[in-house]
């Protein structure tokens, strides 16, 4: 049989994250699927640490799932970009056909930071050019639960009416606790997650519910979405991908849901997190968070419609950013300053832009 599941996770000098979720789908009790690691030109030595560990030569610490050294000796096959996207090479797609699905790994190396959304759609392409059914979008910052795969495409197999689902996600550093359960898009141009920062013994113990907004961070989707209303928006180098795409999805009445029979763990915030904080700028993360959902609503909203609501949504964030991180109103003014001015004359924000925002 072939693989049904193409697993695409995104690496970008993290290793020790990536090959702890790597440990943790070599254990999963589903067996159709390929994981498609594609690496966003790393500097970190984060391409020889990966293939140490398929080699059963680099070992991982985990507390949530055990190192089995036996499942080891996994065939790695690599591709460059353009070769992904076009399918991969015959042969080598042959080999790779005959092995269990916890004994290959295809490495993608996409030779330079593309950005989230641009380095995860290399993976789709090749997922769509192979035939696949599901892309299961997964942040290498994870780690599932062994049974998370099989009862999510279960629920898809079971439910067609239903294009995508996503597991309830809990905090790694906090595992009682949820990071969301998947959430609902708000007519005002914002998200509200489901059970965010609850305890997991208020969520439901089995079943789904339907929802409008689904993460990027674990995102079990039909591969025939993609054929038909396009893949991940590249207009953002980092974030808001996935919120453009449950507004394109909600658009088109497709049905999304929350399958709370099916766990997974995240570090949540990992990259960018990282990245302000080497550059000691505690407002960085937020400017781009907003100044990303601006520029994307612009996109969706008539221009005069657009113009009111950033204005009265900002009256909006300002006090409630004040009240919650304890930011000074003068750092609150830049803010509104930055995001009103870069708004306007911005269609996208790219690499350059992300990169002078964060430093």
């Amino acid at each position: 049989m072939n693989d049904n599941v193409y697993i695409v996770i995104l690496n970008w000098n993290g290793w020790q994250d990536t090959i702890e979720c790597l440990e943790s789908i070599q254990q999963l009790n589903y067996s159709r699927y390929r994981i498609v690691l594609l690496d966003n030109g790393s500097t970190d030595d984060s391409l020889e640490k990966i293939r140490a560990w398929a080699a059963g030569k680099n070992p991982i610490k985990s507390r949530f799932v055990n190192y089995r050294k036996d499942n080891k000796g996994i065939h790695v096959v690599h591709y460059d970009r353009n070769t992904a996207e076009n399918g991969g090479i015959g042969s080598k797609e042959s080999k790779l056909s005959q092995l269990f699905s916890s004994r290959k790994l295809v490495i993608v190396d996409n030779n330079e930071n593309l950005g989230f959304a641009a380095g995860c759609n290399v993976g789709i392409r090749y997922a769509l050019a192979s035939g696949a059914e599901y892309v299961w979008l997964l942040n290498n910052d994870t780690v599932v639960e062994k049974n998370s795969l099989s009862s999510l495409v279960n629920f898809l197999k079971s439910n067609d009416e239903y294009q995508g689902v996503t597991p309830q996600i809990r905090l790694y550093d906090s595992p009682d606790k949820i990071w969301n359960c998947g959430g609902i898009l708000r007519w005002y141009g914002a998200r509200k997650y489901r059970y965010a920062n609850q305890s997991s013994n208020l969520v439901p113990q089995a079943g789904a519910e339907t929802i409008s907004f689904i993460t990027g961070c674990a995102s079990l989707l039909r591969t025939s979405i993609f054929r038909q209303i396009g893949l991940l928006t590249e207009l953002f180098f980092f974030g808001e991908e996935d919120f453009e795409l449950s507004l394109r999805l909600k658009k088109h009445k497709y049905k999304l849901a929350c399958l709370y029979d099916a766990i997974i763990y995240h570090k949540v915030g990992e990259t960018i997190n990282s990245l302000s904080e080497k550059k000691g700028k505690g407002l960085s993360s937020i400017n781009i968070y907003y100044l990303n959902r601006f520029i994307n609503m612009r996109r969706h909203w008539p221009f005069w419609i657009w113009n009111l609501w950033r204005f009265a949504y900002l009256l909006y964030i300002v006090p409630m950013l004040r009240l919650k991180y304890k930011f000074s109103w003068h750092s609150l003014c830049l803010l509104c300053l930055n995001i009103m001015r870069y708004s306007n004359r911005l269609n996208k924000v790219d690499k350059g832009t992300f990169e002078r925002l964060i430093g």
